[in-house]
C-alpha cells in the first residue's frame, strides 16, 4: 500500500519545484528558450498561487514567500504587457532580463536555507521533524 504525502512533504516538494522554476528564470533569455514563452510564465504560476503560499502557511520563509511573490506579480505584469507575443518578441522585450536578476536573488536566498527533502518531513532541510523521526 503506497502512503500518501502528508501535506508538509507536499509543501516542502512545491518549494523545491519553485526553486527548479527560479533557475530557469535566472537563465533570462535561455530560460524562455528552454520552456518556451508559456512555460515560462505558467511553470512558476502553477506552484505559486496556492493558499499555503499567499497565507504564509508553506515551507517558505517569510523573506522567501515575499520575493516570490514579488517575481509572481513581476511575471503578470510581464505577461500582459506581452499578452500575443511570439517567443522571440518576447525575448526581446527584455522582460526575461529584467526578471531574471530577481530570480537570482530569490535562488541565492533558498539556498541559505538549503532543499527540502522529498522523502520525509523536515522542520528546515536537512532536520527531520521529531514527530517524523520517531516513526
Amino acid at each position: 500500500m503506497i502512503e500518501e504525502p502528508s501535506d508538509r512533504l507536499i509543501e516542502q516538494r512545491i518549494r523545491n519545484r519553485i526553486y527548479e522554476i527560479l533557475e530557469i528564470l535566472a537563465e533570462c533569455d535561455e530560460g524562455v528558450d528552454l520552456v518556451s514563452i508559456n512555460g515560462y510564465f505558467n511553470l512558476f504560476e502553477d506552484f505559486v498561487h496556492r493558499p499555503s503560499i499567499e497565507s504564509g502557511m508553506s515551507a517558505l520563509s517569510r523573506d522567501e514567500r515575499a520575493i516570490v511573490l514579488e517575481i509572481a506579480h513581476f511575471l503578470e505584469v510581464a505577461c500582459e504587457a506581452t499578452p500575443d507575443f511570439t517567443k522571440a518578441e518576447f525575448i526581446a522585450s527584455g522582460w526575461p532580463e529584467q526578471i531574471a536578476p530577481k530570480a537570482r536573488d530569490a535562488r541565492a536566498l533558498f539556498l541559505i536555507r538549503g532543499l527540502f527533502s522529498e522523502e520525509f518531513e523536515e522542520a528546515e532541510p536537512g532536520r527531520a521533524n521529531i514527530a517524523q523521526a520517531a516513526r
